[in-house]
């Protein structure tokens, strides 16, 4: 299927999918819909959604340069979970005092024993915790690693499919295979599909606070990393990203702030702007002056845009959608969800 007859089937299927009718039956579907928990306001959302979940990958674990895990098992919510039937991954990332920590993965990656000892941790973890398996969630990743983090990764999945644990790896959106690039060169998709059993494909923030406004996730930069990931990847190993979130880009200084999808309504009414469409990227925008005469442009997801990619997971017969975050969403962005086949 090339890209045009993908995009023309997800448009069918989100039309068809927006009959009452369908939209009511899209909860019980068996799709994998992973949410991922993070500390604040994430709880009220599982309780509240559980329904339109049967994956929950607790982002709550960080790993140092001698291999210690650190972090706290949400029991509450972990025992919540297991009462709906919903499997659960530690998600343990390599995130540092000032972000994504290339260091801290270079160490583990490439010293024996700091790497034994961040594989006991994982499934130590694991076990007590009473999780599924684990969600490997290291970005930032010196290319030069890239080998080095296929053969963590292959180590980790035997270790866990031994014991009978799964495997989730999140990797960058990447839209074709390049060693060289600075920021997904070192995830080698096709050795990384081999050994997980979940590669979740984190296609959102093409554009963030840290760059130029533009899209969070354009549908046609979504497809293209889609169409990618599948040449190289079993179709029912991917899990694809779907942000519950937008950017606000203040104009007049530079600078970004995240804004969480059940904010938006908020902020447009506040500002009185008016929502935009940009139909290369199938997303919604709008520009607002604030109060201190700073110009700002807001790029972010609707009820529109949102189907668009979780029918586009339909088509292309992936394993399901993984949404960031719990406690950034509301019932419609749950309903958008399922209105594009889920």
């Amino acid at each position: 299927m090339n890209r045009s007859q993908t995009l023309c089937t997800a448009l069918l299927v989100v039309l068809s999918a927006l009959s009452p009718t369908a939209a009511a039956a899209s909860p019980d579907s068996p799709r994998q819909i992973m949410a991922y928990y993070e500390a604040s306001g994430s709880y009220d959302s599982l309780v509240a959604f559980s329904g339109s979940v049967n994956q929950l990958s607790t982002d709550t674990f960080g790993v140092n340069e001698q291999g210690k895990i650190h972090g706290t098992a949400p029991a509450q919510a972990l025992a919540f979970a297991r009462s709906k039937g919903m499997q659960t991954f530690a998600a343990v990332s390599n995130f540092g005092a000032n972000g994504f920590d290339g260091k801290i993965t270079h160490a583990i990656l490439n010293q024996p024993r700091m790497k034994a000892r961040t594989i006991a941790q994982m499934l130590s973890l694991v076990r007590r915790s009473g999780y599924t398996g684990i969600n490997i969630d290291f970005e930032s990743i010196d290319r030069a690693d890239r080998v080095a983090f296929s053969l963590f990764v292959r180590d980790v999945a035997r270790k866990m499919r031994a014991a009978g644990y799964l495997t989730v790896v999140s990797v960058p959106a990447e839209l074709k295979d390049d060693p060289q690039d600075s920021w997904t060169g070192a995830f080698d998709f096709a050795s990384l599909g081999q050994s997980a059993d979940i590669l979740q494909l984190m296609t959102y923030d093409q554009h963030g606070d840290w760059g130029k406004p533009g899209p969070v996730a354009g549908l046609n930069w979504v497809d293209a990393s889609v169409t990618y990931a599948v040449s190289v990847v079993a179709r029912e190993k991917l899990s694809l990203g779907i942000p519950a979130y937008g950017y606000d880009w203040n104009l007049t200084a530079g600078k970004g702030v995240q804004v969480f999808w059940k904010d938006i309504p908020a902020l447009i009414a506040k500002t009185g702007a008016t929502p935009q469409w940009d139909s290369a990227s199938s997303s919604p925008f709008f520009n607002y002056r604030a109060a201190d005469g700073a110009e700002h442009v807001v790029w972010y997801e609707d009820a529109k845009s949102i189907p668009l990619k979780s029918a586009l997971a339909v088509s292309y017969h992936l394993a399901g959608v993984s949404v960031f975050a719990l406690g950034y969403d509301d019932l419609n962005f749950w309903q958008a969800i399922h209105a594009g086949g889920f």
